[in-house]
């Protein structure tokens, strides 16, 4: 009999916590006459009288209210919501936000807007979800699931996270708000809301201007949308959603962030811009039986970089549009102790891209990916107070990438006069059966004792296949460079791929390898208790993940698989109402990640083997006063720990003789921001419900960095003005 290690390590642990379940459920004396279905355990929600619940459908879920939020100004989209949630990380960047989970960044998370999964390109020009595509105002709630989730949730990773807009209100309500800040920040939004017989609707719209704080990175936005419904009474409910956003922002010049992390950005001159415009709708219907959606979403980019030394006639520009529809089905059913759900989804992903180099010549690049999924899953009430939820998902994905070559033009052709070279197709495919299971018992009516666990599958993005491509076969400027550090050879960093030996080239196809999918098994155990007074969350979890692929920290970095990761950590999360006037909440996570086999950063940062950007401490603790009515006061502290980053000048180590000044970065130390933020509610104005908001961001004008291309910006001061009607 052979017998496979890790697939023991499961077991055992697997077997270990089921015995700690059971010692607990063995210490019951009795059983209560209410019946529990996991579906129907709430994430926690503090209000000013009491901890209460709201029926969603996971422990590993967190809620988060946008509405219960004080804003003033200091929040563009939905990473700054997400940034005040648990084991979340967000980064800023000079291409865009980043979204990290457990250490695990947002291209490893499954999107959904209202329940219907959104296709992602994968993190290019540092870019995976368009963080802005749904605006704030809009949004009722999201729901963070951590980990694998249930049968539901597929293709992810790091967890899925589920935007929810908003539905109409019974009353006629107009909401105009207004906010200005430093660095000429302004916003102004409008919306209203309503219902009218079966329909009701929320629709309203916002414009964004703000002047740069860092070199050339000044910006411009505007978003409209429209969600609402119609109630069919017994037959079930429609819901419908539509929305369009633009965006125009400057690149960031500023040398130090372009040098940090090799970026084509170090030569252009001020006034370089991009371009990104997101449009997309969705129809959902809803019933006691089934549900059934379609949704499509396009995504635009348009990069408009300039530089001082062009010639006249010279240009560079690069275009992509990316269109994902999407379809889902579920039919869901309860009889007795049982609750069952079957459904399947897939989604379209179809992208192109278009460059054109200056004093060169153009490039076409197309990429497609689908993307497969079916689930089957039944939550058992095995007791009255014992719970058993058990699934089996199944996924599949396939991949292409076609790049048309570049389209030389005379003598910028290698060899003689114009042509056509570097054209290249390229596919992967693969899928898996992947079982989930929750065991949930409650000892007492306000206490509950979980464990999940789960098989993960993870496939590659569109754009990891282009980045692991674009290096396995030497195009990438960035990959030629950190092949030559990482063999020690004596050439110009980004020389052409020609003058590489023979051997070297070799040993890097043979590191490098071929890319797979990720997977691997999640496991989460955790207590829950929530009172009248308090709430708290206590839960360990761990990943063991093979084949993560790796994206090198880099501009068109090298992407690769990695044999083995381990992620392991504990959360812990409360609230805490002292009396009306007063009460605090916080969450606080420890986390270890290690890699096992990438040869290729252990030998460029001295055998490092974290996770890039994966801190092991994350701390958020909010303290909330209203001392009279009307006025909420908030005093938030966020700590983020000492991480790794890796990124340039470590690549190309040699170049670094050139910027002596610049020292490297491999490490970002840990930095503690405080915020405080007020509102003030009257009804001076009659009919009118009037809000005066403050907000300072990071009040002690902490000077640090966010990301290896961030900066913060130092203190901020917001202030606006709230009318509804």
């Amino acid at each position: 009999m052979i017998f496979d290690h890790k697939e023991g390590n499961h077991v055992n642990l697997l077997a270990i916590l089921l015995c700690v379940l059971a010692l607990l459920i063995a210490s019951e004396d009795g059983w209560a006459d209410e019946r529990v279905k996991v579906q129907e355990l709430p994430p926690l929600e503090v209000t000013g009288k009491r901890v209460k619940g709201l029926l969603r459908n996971e422990l590993t879920t967190n809620t988060i209210n946008p509405e219960a939020k004080i804003e003033a100004g200091e929040t563009n989209d939905i990473t700054d919501l997400l940034k005040e949630s648990q084991s979340i990380l967000v980064q800023d960047s000079s291409y865009g936000k980043k979204v990290f989970l457990r250490g695990l960044e947002d291209q490893n998370m499954r999107i959904l807007i209202n329940g219907m999964p959104v296709g992602q390109m994968g993190k290019y020009y540092a870019r995976s979800f368009e963080w802005e595509t749904i605006p704030v105002d809009a949004i009722e709630r999201i729901d963070v699931t951590k980990g694998v989730g249930s049968a539901e949730y597929g293709n992810t990773l790091a967890g899925t996270i589920n935007i929810i807009t908003k539905r109409g209100t019974k009353r006629l309500k107009t909401r105009l708000r207004g906010s200005y800040g430093r660095f000429y920040d302004g916003k102004a939004t409008l919306t209203n809301s309503g219902s009218y017989g079966p329909l009701h609707w929320f629709i309203g719209g916002s414009y964004h201007t703000r002047d740069e704080y860092l070199k050339n990175n000044d910006l411009e936005d505007e978003n409209g949308f429209l969600s609402g419904g119609i109630d069919l009474g017994d037959l079930g409910e429609i819901r419908f959603l539509g929305y369009g956003y633009h965006k125009s922002e400057g690149y960031v010049l500023d040398d130090r962030v372009a040098w940090n992390i090799w970026s084509e950005a170090r030569d252009y001159a001020s006034g370089s811009d991009f371009t990104l415009d997101n449009a997309g709708g969705e129809i959902i219907y809803l019933s006691k039986l089934i549900d059934i959606g379609v949704s499509c979403s396009n995504q635009k980019r348009n990069s408009n970089p300039e530089k001082e030394n062009w010639k006249k006639g010279d240009t560079s520009d690069y275009d992509s549009d990316f269109d994902t529809p999407a379809v889902r089905c579920k039919i869901h059913h309860s009889f007795g102790p049982h609750t069952l759900s079957l459904g399947g989804e897939y989604t379209y992903g179809d992208a192109d891209a278009d460059w054109e180099y200056y004093n060169k010549g153009k490039e076409h690049i197309d990429f497609k990916q689908d993307l497969w999924g079916a689930f089957f899953e039944d939550s058992w009430d095995i007791l009255p107070k014992l719970n058993l939820t058990v699934g089996v998902r199944y996924d599949d994905f396939r991949n292409r990438i076609k790049d048309s070559g570049i389209k030389y033009t005379g003598a910028t052709a290698p060899g003689s006069g114009g042509g056509t070279h570097g054209v290249f197709e390229d596919r992967i495919s693969d899928h898996q059966w992947s079982p989930r299971y929750t065991l949930t018992y409650k000892p007492l009516d306000d206490v509950s004792l979980y464990f999940t666990g789960g098989r993960i599958f993870k496939a590659p993005t569109i754009a990891d296949q282009y980045r692991w491509y674009s290096n396995y076969n030497f195009i990438s400027f960035a990959g030629r460079a950190v092949l030559r550090a990482y063999y020690g050879i004596k050439q110009p960093p980004g020389a052409p791929a020609s003058m590489i030996p023979d051997q070297y080239k070799d040993a890097w196809r043979r590191l490098i390898g071929t890319l797979e999918p990720v997977k691997g098994w999640d496991y989460e155990l955790g207590v829950r208790q929530v009172t009248a007074r308090f709430g708290y969350h206590l839960n360990f979890f761990y990943q063991d993940i093979d084949d993560y692929i790796n994206i090198y920290p880099v501009s068109y970095p090298p992407t690769y698989n990695v044999d083995n990761v381990d992620i392991w950590g504990i959360e812990v999360s409360g609230k805490y109402v002292f009396c009306r006037q007063f009460e605090v909440e916080g969450s606080y996570t420890y986390e270890e990640t290690e890699k096992h086999g990438d040869e290729l950063v252990e030998k460029l940062y001295n055998g490092e083997n974290d996770l890039f950007n994966a801190p092991k401490h994350l701390l958020n603790i909010t303290l909330r006063a209203r001392p009279f009515k009307g006025l909420t006061a908030e005093w938030q502290t966020r700590y983020t720990g000492k991480r790794f980053a890796g990124g340039a000048p470590g690549v190309p180590p040699q170049m670094a003789q050139k910027k002596q000044e610049y020292q490297p970065m491999t490490y970002l130390g840990g930095y503690t921001i405080h915020n405080l933020r007020l509102s003030y509610e009257t009804g001076a104005l009659r009919g009118v419900d009037t809000k005066f908001l403050l907000a300072i961001e990071n009040i002690t004008n902490k000077k640090t960095w966010e990301r290896l291309d961030y900066p913060t910006p130092g203190t901020v001061v917001y202030a606006g003005i709230q009318l509804e009607f």
